[in-house]
């Protein structure tokens, strides 16, 4: 059975007079629980080394925080709280707050696993196409995006990224790339956008949605191989 769960980011802000922030807690709570968790220390041991992040204050907040029953408190201008979020999910307390933290924090964190994770999903297209559809649809690395899919028989391209699309650095990346890639090709008119979401979807991505569809963008569903193939058959138009 699913669970409503609500959920705010806590946001640090190294200088008040900048937009620049740096996620350091999740605040989840639903109808028998109530928490505040932080930054995990060897998050915050990377964290600390930006030349911007005063680590005092950090610590100094993190007390405070840990000691507060009412989260309404006014912490300063360098420490602020996200508007509140719903988040549907029929897994524990535990594992919410551990999707919400890697979603927001940890993914920042560690590159290598995320990068090995990345070229497991490419490996694992490839394995699709050569499988079942080596005769209807070619894969390519682009010099923009993660893959040039081309269904063969019309010539299409399927030009996507892989990526999450509750994580908003992934959105504004693929947006970037997107533009960066009209910039210097003209004829699109056999060509699509995509940005493969290799994660589930929070309950809260329908703004994400429309930014991605503002920008001629498709979502895709990519978190797993009955994903992976079922989008690959439509790529490759059989069935």
């Amino acid at each position: 059975m699913r669970k409503l769960y609500n959920y705010q980011v806590v946001r640090y802000f190294p200088n008040i007079n900048s937009d620049e922030f740096f996620n350091v807690g999740i605040h989840l709570a639903n109808d028998t629980r109530n928490e505040l968790h932080f930054i995990k220390d060897e998050h915050l041991t990377k964290l600390i080394t930006f030349p911007s992040i005063e680590k005092g204050n950090i610590y100094t907040f993190i007390q405070m925080l840990n000691k507060e029953i009412n989260l309404s408190g006014w912490y300063g201008n360098n420490l602020r709280f996200s508007d509140t979020k719903a988040f549907r999910s029929s897994q524990n307390f535990e594992e919410v707050l551990e999707i919400l933290y890697e979603d927001y924090i940890g993914y920042k964190f560690h590159f290598k696993e995320k990068k090995d994770s990345l070229e497991i999903i490419k490996q694992s297209t490839r394995d699709i196409v050569f499988r079942e559809f080596v005769n209807y649809v070619e894969v390519n690395e682009n010099t923009i995006f993660d893959f040039d899919i081309i269904d063969k028989k019309h010539n299409f391209h399927h030009y996507s990224n892989l990526g999450s699309i509750s994580n908003k650095d992934n959105v504004k990346d693929m947006i970037w790339d997107v533009e960066s890639f009209l910039l210097s090709n003209v004829n699109l008119s056999n060509s699509k956008f995509e940005l493969l979401n290799i994660k589930h979807p929070h309950d809260d991505v329908q703004v994400a949605n429309n930014i991605l569809h503002k920008s001629q963008i498709h979502p895709v569903p990519y978190y797993d191989d009955d994903t992976r193939y079922e989008y690959i058959r439509q790529v490759a138009r059989i069935g």
